[in-house]
Order: structure tokens, then C-alpha cells, then sequence
């Protein structure tokens, strides 16, 4: 049988050929390259922008189809991880709103 890599975040989910996470329960929806450099290249990528994401390219093997043979079902839902990485989201965009105020005031302050 020959191999291919997918990529596995730290919740067991599994990069999707349009780049969303997915639970692996559709096996023909995921991500796969015949070669490693290419899969560590896209979760270097991912990384960049998700500082706290955690991905690993896994190498699996192909059944008859061709489809990798990946364990469905993480341990976090899909919900509950995009919440947690909204929250994370939401603080970022509200600590550009505190410096807005504070420069504000230092306006308020120059013009007296």
C-alpha cells in the first residue's frame, strides 16, 4: 500500500483540501501529499497565522481508493475549537479598540 501525509491539529482534527478543519469522518475531503516537505511547508504556513495552533503532518497509509486511513472522531468538537480560537480572535481585535481611546485622549489632552 503506498502512503501519503496528512495534517492533524491538537485537537485531532484534520486539515481539508479548502484549508478548514474537519473531524476525518469524510476521507475524501482532507488534505494528503505524497511528500512531507510539502505538508511541513502548510503547517508552517497555518502557524504563522494561528499562533496557537499545534499541527503535525501525520503519515497514514491509502486504502484500495486512495483515500488516507485516518481515525474519525477528535477529542474536541469542531464547535467547541472554533470558539475557542473566536475568543482569541475577539480579544485581539479589542486591544486595538483600548489604544484608539487612550490616543483619544492624548489628543484631548495636546489641544488643551
Amino acid at each position: 500500500m503506498s502512503k501519503v501525509f496528512v495534517i492533524r491539529n491538537q485537537h485531532g482534527h484534520y486539515l481539508g483540501k479548502q484549508q478548514n478543519w474537519l473531524d476525518g469522518s469524510d476521507r475524501r475531503l482532507l488534505y494528503r501529499t505524497l511528500h512531507r516537505d510539502e505538508a511541513v511547508n502548510l503547517v508552517f504556513e497555518h502557524s504563522s497565522k494561528d499562533i496557537a495552533l499545534r499541527a503535525e503532518p501525520l503519515l497514514c497509509e491509502v486504502d484500495k481508493n486512495g483515500q488516507p486511513q485516518v481515525e474519525a472522531g477528535p477529542e474536541i468538537p469542531l464547535a467547541a475549537a472554533a470558539d475557542s480560537g473566536a475568543d482569541s480572535a475577539q480579544t485581539a481585535q479589542a486591544e486595538p479598540d483600548a489604544n484608539e481611546s487612550d490616543s483619544a485622549d492624548t489628543k484631548a489632552q495636546d489641544a488643551l
